[in-house]
């Protein structure tokens, strides 16, 4: 009889078990969509009527930003971005920034004061990216 009262005990136990190892590999694979160099390519404006159009940048006042496979966000000539945000909200899923590796030294990040924005909203379709930060405008990018 003793047998009987083990066997949901072990049952009960084995599915109150946490997948951590599926946690852990969802927010790699988001960052791994936006991994790679992109290029700024239009700025979102609004006007007085509360209607937003997108203006084309020129291409002399583009920027590029670069994102590695864990959400670090870098310059274009690789060093670490001033002012980065700690999380990422990509698609609707919020994600910490965890550095796998350290980052350089960026000189001119010292002579900034930053008042970070601490997350970025990114919306990715395509070969085409959409960044909202805080006070800033939207802004779009494309690989």
């Amino acid at each position: 009889m003793k047998r009987l009262l083990y066997i949901p005990l072990v049952l009960v136990w084995l599915l109150s078990c946490k997948k951590d190892s599926f946690n852990d590999l969802s927010p790699n694979s988001a960052f791994t969509t936006v991994s790679g160099i992109w290029h700024s390519i239009e700025v979102e404006r609004s006007s007085l009527d509360n209607k937003s159009t997108w203006e084309p940048i020129e291409a002399a006042k583009s920027d590029s930003l670069i994102f590695r496979a864990d959400g670090v966000v870098l310059n274009a000539n690789g060093t670490p971005r001033c002012c980065a945000p700690a999380t990422m909200i990509i698609n609707g899923t919020l994600l910490d920034v965890k550095p796998a590796t350290a980052l350089p030294n960026n000189p001119q990040c010292e002579l900034l004061n930053c008042i970070t924005c601490p997350t970025w909203e990114i919306s990715i379709s395509d070969d085409q990216l959409i960044i909202a930060t805080c006070n800033s405008p939207r802004m779009k990018y494309v690989r």
